[in-house]
């Protein structure tokens, strides 16, 4: 096993498993590859964050014949120089490193060969930070002439000239970490770099260069309330964003999050290895939409149906939120993404509705069990 789950917690899934691999596996995979086969496996291997002069172009022939929903995934970066305290990547995944730039073309041209009609789909955790590499980066894509989409930090989301420069290069859309609308919510999780910008004009912009924009929304952070939550969701329903991606917080093991919310009582330590709490609606729901530690301003049920509410409420398909995901679309010759955006707005209300009668039935059977149990409740 590998992963950032067996690099947090190796102990724990070492009781599950043969062996493990912790941290970037470059290094050490000959190693576990020749023990396995002499029948040497050892317990646990210490992999190690690869410099960028040992970093070699991915073979993509591998998952050439398998059917993904964006085949053409690659990073160029890893690692992150932000901490935010609920992200577990940036401390557990070494340095900010950059790909070398001549490695990263061999990887798109068998990309490009490979899914001739696809874009680009970079999954870095903060591709562009480096500004140096940024602008060579772009300029490579711009003169392969790719398409691509990835994430951006809400500050380099308002940079225009950055925006601007995407879009030339080729970017169909970027998903964006807003987390929150509340500057006090973003500086309770160290996300400083969301502070005072002026989103709903970026907004505005990168729509007009043709940018496709996914707000990256975390329900459940420290200063949210019902209140807030409500007066959040109405201000979303006025911008004009292509997909609203929802999610409620998740405490990540060995993150300073973490830390705090075990020392304040709000989180039970290994709490992904407990059953789920008859509280909660955490066996309907998907795990983006789990609730796994106490807010104190909402009961599991009431956070998971306002996180529904958000996705359905905010995917909404009407006939100007359609038209205007076409528009953008049509300025940078992205109709084939503008239609997955339309497809998957669809899907997503429809999963919602159906999810939100669910938790509302079930909150009411346990209210109703709670008030029977004990009178003076009702």
């Amino acid at each position: 096993m590998g992963g950032i789950h067996v690099t947090t917690c190796p102990d724990e899934t070492l009781l599950h498993s043969d062996a493990i691999v912790t941290g970037e596996a470059e290094g050490i995979w000959p190693e576990v590859c020749e023990d396995l086969l002499s029948g040497r496996l050892k317990g646990k291997y210490l992999g190690s964050p690869t410099p960028p002069s040992r970093m070699s172009p991915v073979d993509y022939r591998f998952f050439g014949n398998r059917r993904y929903l964006t085949p053409a995934s690659l990073f160029a970066t890893r690692g992150c120089n932000r901490r935010c305290s609920f992200c577990v990547s940036s401390r557990y995944m070494g340095a900010y490193r950059t790909k070398p730039l001549d490695v990263l073309e061999r990887e798109i041209d068998q990309l490009m060969q490979l899914y001739p009609r696809s874009f680009l789909q970079f999954t870095d955790d903060n591709l562009l930070v480096n500004q140096t590499y940024a602008s060579e980066l772009l300029a490579l894509l711009r003169r392969k002439r790719c398409r691509f989409v990835t994430m951006v930090t809400v500050d380099q989301f308002c940079d225009t000239a950055l925006i601007q420069e995407m879009a030339a290069s080729g970017c169909l859309g970027v998903a964006v970490g807003v987390e929150s609308m509340d500057d006090d919510n973003c500086a309770a999780i160290s996300k400083y770099q969301n502070l005072r910008q002026p989103f709903s004009e970026a907004l505005n912009f990168a729509n007009q260069c043709g940018i496709q924009v996914v707000p990256l929304i975390m329900l459940g952070l420290p200063h949210d309330t019902p209140e807030r939550l409500e007066r959040a969701l109405q201000f979303l329903k006025k911008m004009s964003c292509s997909i609203y991606d929802i999610r409620i917080l998740r405490i990540y093991p060995s993150t300073p999050l973490y830390s705090e919310m075990i020392a304040s009582g709000d989180v039970t330590r290994n709490w992904w290895l407990k059953k789920n709490s008859a509280a909660t609606c955490n066996h309907l729901l998907p795990s983006s939409l789990a609730m796994n530690f106490k807010h104190p301003n909402f009961d599991p049920m009431q956070l998971q149906t306002m996180a529904l509410r958000f996705i359905a409420e905010l995917n909404q398909l009407k006939p100007d939120s359609v038209a205007h995901v076409l528009r953008v679309g049509a300025r940078s010759s992205g109709l084939r993404l503008a239609g997955t955006f339309i497809h998957a707005r669809r899907k997503a209300v429809s999963q919602a509705r159906t999810l939100l009668k669910q938790v509302e039935d079930t909150a009411a059977c346990f209210r109703k069990v709670q008030n029977e149990s004990n009178p003076k409740l009702g």
